[in-house]
């Protein structure tokens, strides 16, 4: 009798040990900028279902702008080695190799995948960087008739038309004016195909990983932490859901602060006998090395900006974006010392020089909700200015959630 309740206890255990295991926090904004935090109940082309403390809340996918699965890894704009499909998806990759006029590629996410030559735009296997970004756009949208090789030499990109007639671990060749050009695959930066038909339907939102995919999805089906999605180009990939990172569903509309580039250079130590060694930190408080959350108001986020007073960070946001959704308030990760300091702080927004926000913060004020209006504004300017009386110490200022909008 005894073993028989032993055994009935332990499979309970097991059960409530699985679905802990199973729950997601996740954050959902819809478009008119509500925001609201809990668990992951349901996920299809139809709905999202969201368990809070207080209650179940279902969602309208059309009603939606971002599903957030709040995964403490930066998100990756441009994986080392990626294809882009015909509806604008991109996928990282390991490995790929031309057969059959088909791509057997060797996902990072996905496995083992095929994907019919006609419908890639390009597939890269050189790393983006700012000194060749402008050029790499370029050639992608000259249209040309012919194939493009492309190499870089240097911060030049360089190529050779012709028509790609083999891809493999070893290198590409090239068909030019009817001879054969093999390039090493060490030598190569790129293809980019000619005369490819682009589906740019927004589809039913972007689904992008913790290693770099973005993907435009027709339909998505959540079973079991098993993630299934159709693509707008046809293909079907499976992911295991803590390997999602976000479901765009406003079209690319909303991006994250701390995923952008910006240049924190004219940052200044409030007390010039004590440099600051972190003006600035993405997702975490400076020097937690991510073990811990930004923590505004007792309450955990995930993503956003911690600056440390003096930090002047400056965005070229060059009039893409129309608003600025932050949480504000002060980082109270080291809340128990800040009595003894009294910190305190001036936030200063700024748009092409002109002044958008300005508002003075103690340590233990209320966080506070900033809506800031971006028409128009190509450069950003976040300034955090000390004004305790020991001065930058404990001055932990963080924008929880930070978010532009298109």
């Amino acid at each position: 009798m005894s073993s028989t309740k032993g055994v009935g206890l332990n499979a309970a255990i097991q059960l409530l040990f699985v679905a802990s295991l199973a729950a997601t926090p996740v954050t959902v904004t819809t478009l008119d900028g509500e925001s609201v935090k809990g668990d992951l109940s349901t996920l299809n082309s139809q709905k999202v279902t969201v368990q809070t403390e207080a209650e179940e809340k279902t969602f309208a996918v059309e009603d939606l702008m971002l599903l957030d699965l709040q995964s403490p890894s930066p998100l990756v704009q441009n994986p080392p080695r990626a294809i882009l499909l015909s509806d604008g998806s991109q996928i990282s990759f390991e490995a790929v190799v031309l057969a059959e006029k088909e791509f057997q590629l060797t996902t990072v996410s996905f496995g083992e995948q095929t994907v019919a030559m006609t419908k890639a735009q390009n597939i890269r296997w050189g790393a983006i960087d700012e000194k060749v970004s402008e050029s790499w756009v370029d050639l992608q949208s000259r249209g040309a008739r012919d194939d493009l090789l492309i190499f870089r030499k240097g911060d030049i990109l360089d190529y050779v038309a012709g028509s790609v007639i083999k891809v493999s671990n070893e290198g590409v060749t090239v068909n030019i004016r009817g001879r054969d050009l093999t390039a090493p695959l060490e030598r190569v930066f790129a293809v980019v195909f000619a005369k490819r038909e682009v589906n740019d339907a927004p589809g039913l939102g972007l689904v992008r990983t913790t290693s770099g995919d973005s993907l435009k999805a027709s339909e998505l089906s959540l079973e079991e932490n098993i993630l299934s999605m159709k693509l707008l180009s046809g293909l079907s990939l499976k992911s295991e859901l803590p390997k999602i990172r976000e479901i765009d569903f406003g079209g690319g509309r909303i991006q994250y602060l701390a995923d952008l580039p910006f240049d924190e250079s004219a940052s200044k130590a409030p007390d010039e006998d004590f440099p600051v060694v972190w003006f600035t930190a993405k997702n975490f408080p400076a020097g937690s090395g991510g073990r811990r959350q930004l923590l505004i108001d007792r309450e955990s986020y995930p993503r956003g900006l911690w600056l440390h007073s003096g930090a002047v960070v400056r965005f070229r946001l060059n009039r893409e974006f129309s608003e600025l959704r932050a949480m504000a308030g002060f980082d109270q990760t080291h809340i128990g010392k800040m009595p003894r300091f009294q910190p305190k702080v001036n936030l200063v927004i700024e748009g092409d020089g002109e002044k958008l926000f300005s508002q003075e913060y103690s340590w233990d004020a209320p966080a506070e909700q900033l809506n800031i209006d971006l028409s128009n504004v190509r450069e950003l300017v976040i300034r955090v200015e000390s004004l305790g009386v020991a001065k930058g110490i404990l001055e932990h200022f963080a924008l929880g959630d930070a978010q532009v909008i298109k």
